[in-house]
């Protein structure tokens, strides 16, 4: 018991530091590296012993289920997305296959976060493949609940309802990923108006973005500018991989505000594109997102 108790200790002192106001995640960081060090590495690790049963092995299971849990809220606190995906992915050994310990009060609120930044990252296809994971009587749980409407309001469209949840939500954590969720409903709302309008009202065009104002609406621009001035660099060869979330490599469109308008501007590529290519890569893209749900 030796191991676990030295691993215990530098959880409490992890445990202590994250609960901390303000608290130090550089310090937080390296307990947990630690903590890491001392549950999963080397002869002396807590889980070195394979196979073991009985309350000791009880006790250093809860352990390693508490320190992932805290850091899945770190991650968060670091808006490190890919660290809080792999503790997620590690956390549900603990949840769906160790039955013999204790519920974790932790459980429902993690696995909505998880839910939720799918949803916030437009993983469609794999939000439905992680809730049909999730048991029928679980769905109805506040923490899933939330992310599963939010996904039909999506679905429907209904943009304000989305804006609404954003005053309810469940835990401080949810704050973080529902702010991802209304960024990634403005770009949905940014490539339906670029496909629809030469230009429209900068005033009209900051409202349906569910921007505050016209220098909102700039600041925005600019940003949409970079972002897709950087996928276009990313994916040179213009990858036409099917996926509900992947559009047609199009060409660039430019957003310019002036003279109180929102004007798309339009490059060569883009003006001499064939609506067919798109459809069809949308149309396979839904198929394929479709056979992995079911």
């Amino acid at each position: 018991m030796v191991a676990y108790d030295n691993a215990k200790g530098i959880f409490d002192s992890f445990k202590a530091a994250f609960q901390a106001e303000p608290c130090d995640l550089a310090k937080c960081e390296q307990l947990l590296g630690q903590l890491k060090l001392s549950l999963f590495s080397g002869s002396a690790a807590v889980l070195s012993g394979a196979g073991k049963t009985g309350p000791d092995a009880q006790k250093e299971q809860l352990l390693v289920r508490e320190t992932l849990e805290l850091a899945c809220f770190l991650s968060i606190r670091h808006r490190d997305l890919a660290g809080f995906e792999r503790h997620v992915s590690q956390l549900k050994m603990f949840y769906d296959q160790q039955k013999d310990l204790a519920p974790s009060e932790q459980k429902f609120p993690i696995l909505g976060l998880s839910l939720l930044h799918l949803l916030a990252s437009d993983r469609i296809g794999e939000f439905h493949t992680e809730l049909e994971l999730i048991p029928v009587d679980e769905v109805e749980n506040t923490y899933i609940k939330q992310p599963v409407q939010l996904e039909r309001y999506l679905m429907e469209g209904n943009y304000a309802k989305v804006l609404e949840a954003q005053k309810d939500v469940p835990k401080m954590y949810y704050a973080f990923f529902m702010e991802r969720l209304i960024d990634t409903v403005r770009q949905k709302v940014g490539a339906s108006l670029e496909r629809s309008y030469e230009n429209l009202p900068a005033q009209q065009a900051a409202q349906m973005l569910i921007l505050a104002d016209v220098p909102a609406l700039q600041e925005f621009a600019v940003k949409e500018n970079e972002r897709k001035a950087r996928e276009e660099s990313d994916d040179p060869m213009g990858d036409l991989t099917p996926s509900l979330t992947r559009r047609a490599p199009l060409g660039l469109v430019k957003w310019e505000v002036r003279d109180g308008r929102l004007h798309f501007i339009r490059s060569e590529q883009k003006r001499l594109e064939l609506p067919a290519v798109d459809l069809m890569v949308n149309t396979i893209g839904y198929a394929t997102d479709l056979e992995r749900i079911v």
